[in-house]
């Protein structure tokens, strides 16, 4: 499993950037081997972080090629101050005490 933590300082968003969110997020989830998603947000700095879980590097090349997540990449100085993407290779996880949510999505 691969995971890709998107790591943003928000700037504004107009309708446009939502137009663009909803369509990048409906080609994450139409796109094989995508295994889902969690945010978290910094009440602090206002940062935002948010974590997606791929099953194949595949995968993430597919989601990469759609034309709306390119369109994003090209425009990202009109709605974020700041931003940095980790792509890592998932040996191992395991917790306890979260329930249902404490693994990685399957």
């Amino acid at each position: 499993m691969y995971l890709v933590t998107f790591r943003l300082d928000p700037g504004d968003y107009d309708e446009e950037f939502h137009e663009l969110n909803d369509a990048i997020q409906e080609a994450a989830e139409g796109t094989e081997g995508y295994l889902g998603k969690r945010t978290w947000h910094d009440p602090e700095s206002e940062e935002v972080l948010v974590a997606y879980y791929w099953e194949s590097l595949d995968a993430l090349e597919t989601f990469g090629a759609y034309s709306e997540h390119k369109e994003a990449k090209r425009r990202w100085t009109e709605w974020y101050d700041a931003y940095e993407v980790t792509v890592t290779e998932v040996i191992e996880s395991y917790g306890s005490g979260f329930g249902d949510d404490a693994d990685p999505p399957a």
